[in-house]
C-alpha cells in the first residue's frame, strides 16, 4: 500500500515537473509572465508614490495644526 502511494506521488512530481518545464519553455507563457511582472512593478511604484504623497500631506496637516495650537495658546 505504501509503495503504491509513493509511486503515485513520484509520478505526480515528475508530471508536474514536465508541465512546469514545458510552460517555462513556452514563449507565450514567458511573455505572459513578463507582462504580469511588469504590471506588478508599475503597481508597486504607484503604491509607493501614493503612500509618500499621502505621508507628506499628513505631515503638513500636523505641522499646520501644531502651529495653530501654538497661536491659540
Amino acid at each position: 500500500m505504501y509503495l503504491k502511494k509513493a509511486a503515485i506521488v513520484a509520478a505526480g512530481t515528475v508530471l508536474g515537473g514536465l508541465v512546469c518545464y514545458a510552460a517555462y519553455k513556452s514563449e507565450t507563457v514567458r511573455n505572459a509572465a513578463k507582462s504580469t511582472i511588469k504590471a506588478g512593478i508599475k503597481t508597486k511604484d504607484w503604491a509607493v508614490e501614493s503612500y509618500q504623497k499621502s505621508t507628506a500631506e499628513f505631515k503638513e496637516i500636523v505641522r499646520d495644526a501644531k502651529a495653530e495650537a501654538e497661536l491659540e495658546a
